[in-house]
């Protein structure tokens, strides 16, 4: 809309008549398919994610397959996934179960990492996590690449269900360091170009299982 037309309206406000219905506002909170699956995976792509749809059976097939393409040097991975990656070959794995001061010579190092969502929010696009001592925050900050798995089966409709099914998990108490991860990270300058991986990963890819 342009910026006459937002003065128009404003206009029209202030004297008490309707504004023009005719702007370019979309809501893009609102759900294009009632199929949660479908609408997540639709808004994970826009996201600019790496999507793969695995299941429980290949999952750790499919972890190894995105570790050879990506030519993965070093494996850095939570405590709490829902598969053994510790059984990897072919690949230096670093289990997150020492503080950062104890392992600050290596995490720092390393160019890849596996986290598990606790839930998906399909009107957005985005995993719900937790962090815990079983699943650092930094996991899935401090590297180049990221890995999230997701269960299907924890897909949520919007982000107040995904708060709640984060409380359901506390026990009905909300985490004390819980976030929302849309994709790789990015930012823009003041020109508008944007670049990846200043707050977090350059890439990240989503296993839907």
């Amino acid at each position: 809309m342009s910026k006459q037309a937002i003065l128009d309206n404003i206009r029209l406000a202030i004297s008490g008549r309707k504004p023009s219905n005719d702007g370019h506002y979309i809501d893009i909170t609102k759900m294009q398919e009632e199929d949660l699956l479908k609408e997540y995976l639709r808004l994970q792509a826009e996201n600019m994610s790496n999507i793969i749809i695995s299941s429980k059976e290949k999952l750790l097939d499919d972890i190894k397959q995105v570790l050879l393409s990506s030519e993965a040097k070093q494996l850095l991975y939570a405590m709490d996934l829902p598969c053994d990656v510790s059984s990897l070959e072919g690949i230096k794995l670093v289990a997150y179960d020492k503080s950062v001061e104890e392992n600050r010579h290596e995490l720092f190092h390393i160019d890849t990492s596996i986290v598990s969502a606790r839930c998906g929010v399909a009107n957005l696009g985005i995993m719900g996590f937790v962090s815990s001592p079983q699943s650092p925050r930094l996991t899935s900050l401090i590297t180049e690449h990221c890995i999230m798995l997701l269960d299907k089966k924890n897909i949520v409709r919007n982000l107040f269900e995904g708060v709640e099914f984060l409380k359901k998990q506390g026990n009905g108490i909300l985490p004390t360091n819980m976030f929302f991860v849309a994709g790789p990270s990015r930012t823009a300058d003041i020109e508008l170009q944007t670049v990846f991986g200043v707050h977090g990963p350059r890439k990240t890819t989503t296993i839907i299982y």
